[in-house]
């Protein structure tokens, strides 16, 4: 008992000693906003999301923050395209776009690594854009059900007035193409199939005889 009291206080005193000085961290958003089955084409997100609009980060900070769910069918390729726009004349501190296998909702956000705002969580994520939102790109995703995580710093405390105006993206969604090949290659085998049970009814045939 004493040794796993031992154990446990000296895991906290290198936890301690690991964060910098005044590091904050704070719960995200819990709300999963659900975009519902995908199929080819482009859907487009946003409007009337729920989330963290503005929350105290500390430091003379606030931050905000997203979650969107959405759900393949099928192998496909998916190309983000995110955006946030914050009220007034200022820019953002920091901002980053996430995507994610497992929801992340719940999950804190942190400035105790060199990042600005950063995830305490990386379970299941996939990819991360730089500061600014960053590109994503096109990913290649199986079916399943996929999470995107929208999150950032705005300048100023939570008295500051500073919040979004909006927050917006884009899923471009294609089935994943067929390699040329393939068929080229289904049919070899089922000519294949063909003549060996061919070869095998003439044999039979030949014996009966």
């Amino acid at each position: 008992m004493k040794l796993k009291l031992f154990g446990a206080l000296l895991g906290a005193i290198m936890l301690m000693a690991a964060a910098p000085a005044g590091a904050t961290t704070v719960t995200g958003t819990s709300t999963v906003n659900d975009l519902g089955p995908i199929v080819p084409g482009v859907v487009n997100f946003g409007a009337g999301a729920g989330g963290t609009n503005v929350a105290a980060f500390g430091n003379g900070k606030t931050f905000f923050d997203y979650i969107f769910s959405f759900t393949l069918n099928g192998a496909s390729q998916v190309t983000f395209t995110t955006g946030a726009t914050a009220n007034g004349n200022f820019n953002f501190t920091d901002y980053h776009a996430a995507v994610f296998d497992n929801s992340p909702a719940g999950s804190s956000l942190t400035d105790a690594n060199p990042a600005p705002i950063s995830l305490t969580n990386t379970t299941g994520l996939l990819t991360l854009g730089n500061t600014n939102g960053g590109t994503l790109g096109t990913l290649t995703l199986t079916a399943g059900t996929y999470y995107l995580r929208l999150f950032g710093l705005l300048p100023g405390n939570i008295n500051s007035g500073h919040a979004l105006s909006g927050i917006s993206g884009s899923l471009t969604v294609a089935a994943t193409p067929i390699p040329a090949a393939l068929p080229l290659f289904a049919t070899a085998l089922g000519l294949m199939g063909f003549f060996g049970w061919r070869r095998k009814s003439t044999s039979a045939a030949v014996a009966a005889a």
